[in-house]
């Protein structure tokens, strides 16, 4: 269960933006999941509404979550494809690397 560890960076984050923007209240906070990040959903969720209310500044926020599909690309011949499950590029090779899909990331807040 990371995702609790991870949601707590991410609102510590969120209160660092929030003191530096001089701002009251987070109103809005987007995240992206990679498709290989290793998170469950919706313990994640569960996790920034448990979290988010340990913090007068956040406990109104709201949370949108955006799903950043795997791309891997071939170290052959620099082709960047998505594939869950099949790591073959198109020329035959299977000398491939993850390049997008396996990070959370905060993209966005919206402060007051």
């Amino acid at each position: 269960m990371h995702e609790y560890s991870v949601v707590q960076s991410l609102l510590q984050i969120c209160l660092s933006y929030l003191e530096e923007n001089s701002a009251t209240s987070v109103t809005r906070i987007v995240v992206s999941i990679g498709q290989r990040a290793n998170m469950d959903r919706t313990l994640f969720i569960s996790a920034f509404e448990i979290l988010k209310d340990e913090y007068k500044a956040l406990h109104k926020a709201k949370m949108d979550i955006i799903t950043k599909e795997l791309l891997l690309e071939c170290r052959v011949c620099k082709n960047v494809f998505h594939s869950i499950e099949n790591p073959t590029c198109t020329c035959g090779s299977k000398d491939t690397h993850i390049v997008q899909g396996r990070d959370v990331m905060l993209e966005s807040l919206e402060l007051e």
